[in-house]
C-alpha cells in the first residue's frame, strides 16, 4: 500500500516539489524520479524517513555498512551522519556519557559537524560552549556568565595554581598545552569582529570538535586540577 501522506511529508522535508492532485502510484513515481535527479537526494530522503517514519534503523544501518557508504545511521536512529574513525567515535561517546550541559553541547556540535544538515560555524559554536560548560565551574566558578576568554585569562595569569596530569617535558605539569588548545578553538572565526572574520570550513569545525572532546574528557577525568 502506498502511503501518500508520508510521501508528501518527506517531499516537503527535503524540498521536493510534488503535485497534490495525482493518484498514489503517480505520486510515488514522481517522487522517485525527483530523487534520481540529484546525486544526494536519496540520502536526504533516507535522513527524512528516519526522522518522520516508523523505519527500522538497524536494517538501514546494515545496508549502509554492507554497501560501504560513508554515511551511517545515528546512534539515536534519528537521521544519518558521516562515518567517523571508531577511536574518535568512542572518545565522543565516553565524553557525552554524563547527562549534563557539556554533553548536550557536544552532541549538537557532532550533529552539525557530521550530520546531513551540517553547519561548520554552528558546530564550532557548540564545541566552544561544551568546553565553557565543563571548564568554567573548575577554573572560574565565581565568574558571571563565564566564557572561554575568562578561563584563558585565569590560566594565563595564574597558571601556577593549576596542573595537568601529564607532566610534560619539564616534569612540571604546566597547563600551557591546555592554554594552546583553548587558543586554537577560540574564537570561532565566524564570530570574530576583527577584519579576519570568515566562515570556517567543515574540516576545521570537525577538528575543533575533536579537540573539544579531548578537553571535556580531560576535565571529567580530573586531568585538569588545582595545583
Amino acid at each position: 500500500m502506498i502511503d501518500s501522506d508520508m510521501i508528501r511529508r518527506i517531499a516537503l522535508t527535503v524540498r521536493l516539489p510534488l503535485r497534490s492532485d495525482v493518484e498514489p502510484i503517480k505520486l510515488r513515481d514522481d517522487f522517485l524520479n525527483s530523487c534520481r535527479a540529484a546525486d544526494d537526494r536519496y540520502l536526504d530522503v533516507l535522513d527524512a524517513i528516519l526522522h518522520l517514519a516508523n523505519a527500522t534503523p538497524a536494517s538501514l544501518a546494515r545496508i549502509l555498512e554492507e554497501g560501504g557508504s560513508v554515511w551511517k545511521v545515528r546512534e539515536d536512529g534519528k537521521g544519518l551522519e558521516r562515518r567517523v574513525d571508531p577511536v574518535a567515535t568512542e572518545a565522543f561517546t565516553q565524553a557525552t556519557t554524563p547527562e549534563d550541559l557539556a554533553s548536550s553541547e557536544l552532541r549538537q556540535a557532532w550533529s552539525r559537524a557530521f550530520g546531513r544538515d551540517s553547519d561548520a560555524s554552528d558546530a564550532w559554536d557548540h564545541a566552544i560552549k561544551a568546553v565553557e560548560a565543563i571548564l568554567a565551574p573548575i577554573v572560574v566558578p565565581a565568574q558571571d556568565k563565564p566564557q572561554i576568554g575568562h578561563v584563558l585569562g585565569q590560566l594565563r595569569s595564574q597558571g601556577d595554581r593549576w596542573r595537568l596530569v601529564v607532566p610534560g617535558p619539564d616534569q612540571d605539569h604546566d597547563v600551557s598545552p591546555l592554554v594552546t588548545m583553548l587558543k586554537t578553538i577560540w574564537p570561532n572565526p565566524d564570530r570574530h569582529a576583527a577584519g579576519n572574520h570568515r566562515t570556517p570550513s567543515l574540516a576545521e569545525a570537525q577538528a575543533v570538535l575533536h579537540l573539544a572532546v579531548t578537553i571535556v574528557q580531560w576535565a571529567r577525568s580530573g586531568a585538569i586540577a588545582r595545583a
